[in-house]
């Protein structure tokens, strides 16, 4: 009896959110974000009607219902009882059972225009209501699924994009899990200033793309976003895929005889097998796990060509679980147009209609083994991989040229006969992606590449191949964890090409991880007394061409303090602990001599001496370094070693808190210890 009525006691003073497991979402504002105008939007569309199951603690009552036919103010949501165990109290934050096929829009200074199944649109010629508002969304699904112990539970499944515009900088974090979950944090590790000015400068002409107008660029207060050549408005703003089908492609598929091949083993689409005994000429076949093998070439005029091989679309293969083959499609060839291709739905948009053999033209990419088979190839021609002549070291053989591979070796997977290919150890896994598959920017998705070492959020639709996109969790495998969306919480530095070049040298970053250094690391290792950075130490790859040349980089910060320019040192760490101040400010404009450096805003504007900088203010730190000249500790030609730090001395503790350690893969790739900042400088292969 006295259990009973202990449970019964229990029952009535703990809230009935103890027992739930449906799935906290706390939003987490940088400093200075008004929450009064930083607002909330739920949109989703289900057989024409939006909704969503969920509650909200305001300031004064709680166990508030969410709909889809209003925005939230973020102080309208902040409640000072916690919305369920394991979350702070006093914090923005919602509790969600059910939300399909689900969407959220952070927005500033302005409710949303439309709700339910309207989605905002952000072509420039739609004169939609919400055009002039800056908003980004989220993408998240929550929906009833079965936990690790098969108990029935909410689940998550979550993930950031930036596929048609970015405008605001986001990041997933899920919170209090008790072991790793898959791909958290997904982070965008950069400011909102500095992703909006990187993608801005990926079109032809820089900024083209910004929205209302070039001029309008962050921190400019009437910005909205950036577009990405998926809108029609903007993809001849781009450059388009005609060097890459017609030069790139035909010369290496068709002159050279050598095809891309596009091979792996098709999941199928629900239920396993989906055609048991129908024959291959039935449309449940699409849907039927099975094996792909097909040759693409590219003719002159770009059309592609996807030859299905000697068995391809069979059910039956070695890779497929006894109790799940079936009846596949058999040996049926694709053929893609180059307008398609070309256009802002094709490579960029990833949904080009495509011609199956003895069926018909598509209207796009459809969810069944065509579908996936076409996917293949956008992806691989996305990143850069047909055709690519760089050499690659995979975990069952050497120097493989990864134009050789095939679409399963690109991504990992399985492949038809049942061999695994490792997922994170394949060519997309490790980020030879982009300018490390390609020496030409013709030949890649440009907006995506500007994203690389910035943020884990989709830049093309098919990014989901490497399998580094989405984060799942539930309440039941992790009690008392949540999902934190940050809104432009991260801010730390990245490491990008100047826009300023000498004549003929170009200048590329194919990789970086930023990480900051304490003040008293800095002292340990360095012996550099009362130094405090006002930049990330980031370890990256760069080529430069042509080779021994001075190629200028730029760190962008918004952490220097109040102060003029000449209070400010730039500083270079030898591997042997020594320290070395960079020679001479360019006070008058940019500098092409090897140990010049100089500051500029984000309109470009070169900073003298004497300018005071303002704490908070976005600034880029532009740095001359020549080939194999007296900054570069390698003596190897082609190659350029140099750490490097801008910061002041006598400044207490520092300005940004230390992080993890940089990804083992780039230690093993740069061979340097974690919290040095190097660049390595590649001989570009360009003749």
């Amino acid at each position: 009896m006295q259990r009973v009525l202990c449970f019964v006691m229990c029952w009535l003073i703990f809230p009935a959110f103890v027992y739930a497991a449906d799935i906290p979402i706390v939003f987490k504002l940088r400093d200075g974000l008004d929450p009064e105008n930083v607002y909330v939007t739920f949109y989703n569309c289900i057989s024409n009607v939006s909704s969503i199951t969920g509650t909200y603690n305001g300031p004064t009552q709680n166990g508030l219902s969410l709909n889809t036919s209003d925005s939230f103010s973020m102080a309208e949501i902040t409640g000072t009882t916690a919305i369920a165990t394991g979350v702070p109290a006093g914090v923005p934050a919602v509790l969600i059972s059910e939300f399909k096929s689900g969407r959220i829009f952070i927005s500033y200074d302005s409710k949303m225009k439309s709700f339910g199944c309207t989605q905002p649109s952000t072509e420039p010629s739609s004169n939609d209501p919400s055009l002039g508002i800056r908003f980004q969304p989220m993408e998240l699904d929550i929906e009833l699924g079965n936990s690790t112990n098969s108990v029935e539970t909410p689940i998550i499944n979550t993930n950031l994009t930036y596929i048609d515009y970015a405008s605001i900088a986001l990041s997933l974090t899920v919170k209090n899990s008790t072991t790793a979950v898959t791909n958290s944090p997904l982070l965008t590790t950069v400011s909102s200033e500095t992703l909006t000015d990187t993608l801005g400068r990926a079109s032809l002409t820089a900024y083209s793309t910004v929205q209302p107008s070039s001029s309008d660029r962050l921190p400019g207060s009437k910005f909205t976003r950036v577009l990405s050549p998926t809108s029609s408005d903007m993809s001849g703003k781009f450059n388009d895929w005609t060097h890459y089908l017609k030069t790139t492609l035909n010369q290496s598929t068709t002159v050279d005889g050598k095809p891309i091949k596009i091979q792996g083993l098709f999941g199928g689409v629900s239920g396993q097998p989906a055609n048991n005994g129908g024959g291959a000429n039935v449309k449940a076949a699409r849907n039927q796990t099975q094996s792909y093998d097909y040759h693409v070439t590219v003719d002159a005029n770009g059309d592609v060509t996807m030859t299905a091989q000697a068995g391809s679309g069979d059910g039956t293969v070695a890779g497929i679980a006894v109790a799940n083959r079936g009846d596949g499609v058999g040996q049926v060839n694709i053929t893609i147009d180059f307008d398609d291709l070309n256009a802002a739905t094709g490579i960029y948009g990833n949904n080009p209609p495509y011609t199956i053999a003895g069926i018909g033209k598509t209207a796009g990419v459809e969810n069944d083994y065509y579908g996936w088979v076409v996917g293949d190839l956008l992806a691989g021609l996305s990143w850069g991989f047909p055709g690519s002549p760089v050499k690659f070291n995979a975990t069952y053989a050497n120097n493989l040229v990864i134009g050789d591979m095939s679409s399963v070796e690109w991504y990992g997977g399985t492949a038809a006969d049942g061999t695994i290919y490792s997922v994170p150890l394949s060519p997309a896994g490790r980020g030879f992606t982009y300018d490390k598959a390609q020496a030409d920017d013709r030949d890649y998705h440009v907006y995506a590449a500007g994203l690389k070492g910035i943020t884990g959020a989709y830049g093309f639709g098919l990014e989901d191949r490497n399998g580094a996109t989405l984060i799942n969790f539930n309440r039941i495998d992790q009690p008392n964890s949540y999902l934190e969306v940050g809104v432009d919480t991260e801010g730390l530095s990245s490491v990008q090409p100047s826009p300023t070049q000498d004549t003929g040298v170009t200048v590329k970053v194919s990789d970086f991880v930023p990480k900051q250094l304490t003040q008293l690391e800095i002292d340990s290792q360095y012996g550099l007394n009362d130094f405090t950075t006002h930049t990330s130490m980031c370890a990256f790859n760069a080529t430069i061409d042509p080779a021994g040349s001075v190629g200028v980089f730029m760190v962008d910060t918004n952490a220097i303090p109040n102060g003029p320019v000449n209070g400010l040192t730039f500083m270079k760490f030898y591997s042997n602990g020594t320290p070395a101040e960079y020679k001479v400010y360019a006070s008058s404009g940019p500098q092409y001599t090897d140990g010049y450096w100089w500051i500029t805003d984000l309109e470009g504007n070169h900073k003298v001496p004497t300018d005071i900088l303002a704490k908070g203010t976005h600034y880029y730190i532009n740095f001359a370094i020549k080939d194999n000249g007296e900054f570069d500790e390698n003596a190897t030609l082609g190659e350029i070693k140099d750490p490097l730090a801008v910061g002041s001395f006598g400044a207490s503790g520092c300005v940004m808190n230390p992080r993890a350690n940089l990804k083992y893969e780039l230690l093993a790739l740069l061979g340097i210890a974690a919290g040095l900042c190097v660049i390595r400088i590649f001989r570009s292969v360009r003749s």
